[in-house]
């Protein structure tokens, strides 16, 4: 009786470990392709709380994000 919950629980642990693993590593590749994009739309979001009206998204780290996903995409296609 004993060892099988020990069983249970190890192999419960064991998944637990696995999808935190799965999740660091879609966090990085995430950061990695959107990274630039995310530290624009915090920028633009801080100097417009700060009432500066004029402050845009910088339209080259937008298209080169695009350009990274469309890249891997393709890849993946092959």
């Amino acid at each position: 009786m004993f060892s099988r919950h020990r069983r249970a629980r190890g192999q419960a642990t064991t998944e637990y470990i696995l999808i935190v693993v799965l999740v660091a590593v879609l966090s990085i590749g995430i950061i990695t392709t959107f990274g630039n994009q995310v530290r624009d739309l915090f920028r633009v979001a801080t100097e417009r709380l700060g009432a500066d009206e004029t402050s845009k998204l910088d339209a080259s780290i937008t298209n080169a994000a695009a350009g990274q996903v469309d890249q891997r995409l393709s890849t993946l296609k092959q």
